[in-house]
């Protein structure tokens, strides 16, 4: 057991000089996982007011590049999208309701690195820029029938949490990462020659969370 707890002691008081992000160093990544909305489309599609799913269950992927400015900040852009598919309502077997939406992003990424001399790092993603948002609705519900289709472009954001482990002593690393995104779509543009009793809700914020596996190398 001494012998244990020496060994462990001086692990990990030697641990962060294993590995660190320094100043100057690329990084370059990728990500892969699940989301889903935090809200309905807006869209109604009854009389009783019910709504649209937009993104029940979705998944996003993206590719990333940052420079590190100075150890505990690194600066860059990323490329992503994702393909969310609201819950198909089956009432009878002539109603009828689906919401696809898929999305590109092109943002200005950042991290907040809070520990950047360890092998186990804990950071802060941020990002900002073009989201283009593709909604495609098929409603067949009390008679009312449509198939509307319209892609709206906005400014988007996301903020997140993440933690990342090093693979040996080459640069690469792989992490979990969750993010709370937000973007903003006309509903009316999708519903403008919609029948009663469908319709929008105007510009409304879709916001969506996200948990991902990610991996990136370090040079």
């Amino acid at each position: 057991m001494k012998k244990l707890l020496i060994f462990l002691s001086v692990f990990f008081i030697s641990f962060p000089a294993f590995s660190q992000i320094e100043q100057g160093q690329h990084i370059v990544g990728g990500n892969l996982g699940l989301g889903f909305q935090l809200q309905n489309s807006g869209i109604q599609y009854s009389n009783s007011g019910s709504k649209l799913d937009w993104g029940t269950l979705g998944v996003d992927y993206g590719i990333n590049y940052h420079y590190v400015l100075v150890p505990h900040f690194a600066l860059g852009a990323e490329i992503s999208g994702g393909s969310y598919d609201g819950a198909d309502l089956t009432f009878s077997n002539s109603d009828k309701t689906n919401d696809t939406v898929k999305l590109f992003r092109a943002m200005v990424s950042a991290r907040l690195i809070a520990n950047p001399e360890s092998r186990a790092r804990f950071y802060i993603p941020f990002g900002l820029g073009l989201n283009c948002a593709d909604q495609d609705i098929e409603i067949d519900y009390s008679g009312a029938k449509y198939n509307g289709n319209k892609t709206y472009n906005s400014l988007g954001w996301f903020l997140g949490a993440g933690l990342e482990f090093d693979v040996g002593n080459s640069g690469w690393s792989w992490g979990l990462e969750t993010r709370y995104n937000v973007f903003t779509y006309d509903t009316d543009k999708l519903v403008s020659n919609a029948p009663a009793p469908i319709t929008g809700d105007g510009k409304r914020k879709y916001e969506y969370m996200n948990f991902m596996l990610s991996i990136s190398k370090r040079f």
